[in-house]
């Protein structure tokens, strides 16, 4: 698998993964985006997370193909944290895919950016498949922010995963 920074070629991917309606409820804000928005995001997005804030990156088969994105967001350098997020392509799902991309996530924000803790906030109950990446991970259930999330007309209570790096 290889990891790099997002490109101006990945528009129609990035188009596909964040007009999923499946995605908008784990994304804030959610869809739909145009090919305009995405197109100026590109060109404005940094890779430097200590600038920033926040890295994504396109995760890609050994043959170029993308198969998802990996973010870190509200990163903290007091705290050493971030959180993590995963987009994988519907056609690659259940084939172990976002699980290679959790752990090429966490040993790079381990080893070169010297975090101490990553987190995922999911909607509880919901996304059995996210839970259950996130889990099998090691990531451990810290808290549930009650109603915390307006998801299809109510609000969504919202779980907090962890993982200790180090």
């Amino acid at each position: 698998m290889i990891v790099r920074p997002i490109e101006a070629e990945d528009l129609d991917v990035l188009y596909e993964i964040e007009n999923e309606p499946g995605t908008w409820s784990v994304a804030t804000p959610g869809g739909p985006y145009s090919h305009f928005a995405l197109s100026r995001y590109i060109e404005q997005f940094g890779t430097d997370i200590f600038t920033s804030g926040q890295l994504r990156l396109m995760a890609c088969d050994d043959d170029g193909t993308p198969i998802g994105t990996l973010d870190l967001t509200n990163y903290s350098p007091t705290d050493r944290s971030a959180e993590v997020g995963i987009a994988v392509r519907a056609k690659y799902r259940g084939q172990g895919w976002g699980k290679r991309m959790l752990q090429m996530l966490e040993e790079y924000a381990s080893n070169v950016l010297n975090l101490r803790m990553l987190y995922a906030r999911v909607v509880d109950g919901e996304n059995p498949a996210s839970q259950s990446l996130f889990c099998g991970m090691g990531y451990e259930k810290v808290a549930v922010l009650p109603e915390w999330h307006f998801l299809g007309g109510s609000y969504v209570d919202i779980a907090v995963l962890r993982k200790l790096l180090s």
